[in-house]
């Protein structure tokens, strides 16, 4: 299987335009270049200009198309590097993707002299966070982390006058909003707020109302999250015991030409076993879901981008946001409890518009029902075809 080909129109753009256009700094631009970033996606096209101008902003994109860029260059043009406190704060929901954005942001401002960003989140060391926050112009941070910090007095807010609520319709649920409420009224009156997000309904654009003041809005899709040009493509296959979801996955992996595959299950002791089985079966696997240590956490995923694994199991922990650039193949093995959870799990493959698959094995009546539930949405699956079919092991 061709799994690296062309990029779908969610990620291409019909000028002739390169970053130069959209960002003035020359380091910023050498800091995109050595990144891999030749030409701005959509919605990198429409958000940088109006972040620049340090307007509120509410953008919209599908997930895998760049949206993380945006604010990224948005925070390192907003500081002064004369300043070594903490300038722009960055809220992501999981400890995952605040340590991926800390990584964008720190490479794509790589040669700014004297620049750094810091992430800090739960389940590492406070006193930690209190050195980082020394010399740290960007900060990103998980809600609960970023609250403690501020409530002890720890994170001075005197000079923050950007913030970025990443994923901002999981920071607008009752999980988390109280939260941000908090670390909105700790900083300045006269900031930047710009909220990005895969999805976008009403109702969130209404809760955001208490964030923003009078923001540009920037919708490049509608409806639900999916990736145009089918770069993802989704099938289900049917198996008729729960165990035999195991061995079909093992099945799935010695036929299908992939690079890395994540595997998504609901349960963590279900995840443990199945990367150790997989492991044994010569799969060098990991696995990661909330009830691992902070570190254990980095450290599969720093395994995962270095190539030193070729499968994570994981649970809905990280089904947002995470960009595992060789990642092609998705296995559902039990489903989420909602479409746009789902559609954040495929959205894993076919990342800044390249190809991918995904597959989701069907075992129970709850199986079935959740596809039914993804086809009234207008989400279509079709059975695995033909050229498929040698992959399935038979069921017993």
């Amino acid at each position: 299987m061709d799994i690296i080909q062309k990029r779908s129109k969610d990620v291409r753009i019909d000028q002739d335009v390169d970053f130069s256009t959209l960002i003035q700094n020359p380091l910023i631009l050498k800091g995109l270049s050595a990144s891999g970033y030749a030409r701005p996606s959509p919605i990198q096209l429409q958000a940088i200009p109006l972040g620049r101008l340090g307007v509120d902003m509410i953008a919209q994109a599908k997930s895998g198309t760049g949206k993380t860029v945006v604010f990224a260059v948005i925070a390192l043009e907003a500081i002064q590097l004369s300043i070594t406190s903490p300038q722009a704060l960055i809220i992501a929901p999981t400890r995952e993707i605040a340590i991926q954005i800390k990584d964008v942001v720190q490479h794509l401002g790589q040669y700014i002299p004297q620049f750094n960003c810091e992430a800090l989140i739960g389940g590492l060391s406070v006193q930690g966070d209190i050195k980082r926050l020394q010399h740290c112009q960007v900060v990103v941070g998980t809600p609960g982390r970023l609250m403690a910090l501020l409530e002890s007095k720890k994170l001075s807010t005197k000079t923050i006058k950007l913030l970025v609520m990443d994923e901002a319709d999981k920071l607008m649920s009752d999980t988390f909003r109280q939260q941000i409420k908090y670390i909105y009224q700790k900083l300045s009156i006269n900031k930047q707020v710009v909220a990005f997000s895969a999805t976008f309904t009403d109702e969130l654009l209404a809760s955001l109302n208490d964030f923003v003041k009078e923001p540009h809005i920037v919708k490049l899709t509608h409806d639900l999250p999916t990736l145009e040009d089918s770069n993802t493509n989704d099938f289900y296959q049917t198996i008729q015991i729960y165990k035999d979801k195991f061995e079909t996955t093992a099945e799935l992996l010695s036929k299908v030409d992939f690079y890395q595959c994540m595997i998504f299950v609901n349960s963590f002791p279900r995840a443990a076993e199945l990367a150790t089985w997989l492991t044994d079966m010569g799969w060098r696997s990991g696995h990661i879901c909330a009830g691992l240590s902070q570190e254990k956490r980095i450290s599969v995923m720093e395994d995962m981008r270095q190539f030193k694994l070729r499968v994570l199991v994981c649970s809905d922990l990280i089904a947002r946001g995470i960009d595992i650039d060789r990642v092609n193949l998705v296995i559902n093995i039990d489903y989420p409890q909602n479409i746009e959870t789902y559609l954040h799990r495929v959205g894993r493959t076919g990342r800044y518009g390249t190809s991918g698959i995904a597959i989701n094995l069907v075992a129970t009546e709850e199986d079935q029902n959740f596809l039914k539930s993804l086809q009234k949405k207008n989400v279509s699956i079709p059975p695995l075809p033909g050229i498929y079919h040698t992959w399935i092991i038979k069921s017993k």
